[in-house]
């Protein structure tokens, strides 16, 4: 469950979906039966202030690591994530990470559990 800022400086707490930003990490891993590779897909926030200024990149290194890109650069001192997002490259095929979407099929979440919370207010 979701709750602070992946940024492990940050304290931000996370309340609601449209403040700051939503990221989607795959991980692939070599392995598996007939070949196939093993994936792990978690879920990360950063708070409306870190979002403003960093981007998340894989370094096979480091793992997950959140960068500073000030300006429109992507370049900038890597700071390390948490373990539960930080796996480190050993293993690894691929991954992906992508914002994200709070849509689906035209549906946008965030206004369905705002309808839902307002349903059960009027029913307790």
């Amino acid at each position: 469950m979701l709750d602070t800022c992946v940024n492990p400086v940050c304290g931000a707490q996370f309340l609601y979906l449209h403040q700051g930003k939503l990221f989607e990490v795959e991980t692939q891993y070599f392995g598996g039966k007939a070949g196939k590779a093993r994936g792990y897909i978690e879920r990360c926030w950063l708070g409306d202030e870190c979002a403003a200024d960093n981007v998340l990149r894989f370094d096979a290194g480091w793992g997950v690591v959140m960068i500073c890109c000030l300006g429109n650069s992507d370049e900038g001192v890597p700071t390390a994530l948490p373990q539960s997002v930080s796996n480190s490259g050993t293993g690894i095929a691929r991954v992906v990470i992508r914002p994200f979407d709070l849509t689906v099929d035209g549906i946008d979440r965030r206004k369905a559990a705002g309808e839902l919370s307002m349903r059960r207010r009027d029913v307790a």
